[in-house]
């Protein structure tokens, strides 16, 4: 029963989300470092609709098998897509950062991060007690 804890579909979706939580954070950030590049236009990692269908149950399109010596592609939670975000026109230089739009995105992103993190921490704490049988 633990072990399936564990490995189950929410726990991988939480680590995945965590790791696109990262990857976003880091895609934020190198968009309020260009704030002053000629020609910048900002990205953003978008993977929330993928990731509502996911807990919806559907998965994602999976890889063909076309010989039996290829090696089978695990099912896993979906990829983001980078995107351009055109959120604001870009200056006399062609630079489209709106530094005040980039930070309330860092914002949000940091509150579901740690939001995700605790939700994992809590469901750690459980499979833990779970494993020492309620003994603390």
């Amino acid at each position: 029963m633990a072990i399936k804890l564990l490995f189950d579909r929410l726990s991988a979706t939480l680590e995945h989300n965590l790791d696109m939580r990262l990857e976003r954070g880091n895609m934020l950030a190198a968009n309020v470092a260009n704030v002053d590049t000629p020609g910048y236009t900002p990205v953003d990692l978008q993977f929330d609709e993928q990731l509502q269908q996911f807990l919806g149950g559907e998965d994602p399109a999976t890889m063909r098998k076309t010989s039996v010596h290829h090696l089978g592609a695990e099912v896993g939670a979906p990829e983001g897509e980078a995107e351009y975000d055109y959120y604001s026109l870009p200056d006399k230089d062609g630079n489209s950062v709106d530094l005040d739009h980039e930070m309330s995105k860092v914002a949000e992103n940091q509150l579901l991060y740690r939001a995700t993190t605790t939700v994992f921490s809590k469901r750690m704490a459980l499979l833990k007690y779970a494993i020492a049988e309620g003994q603390g």
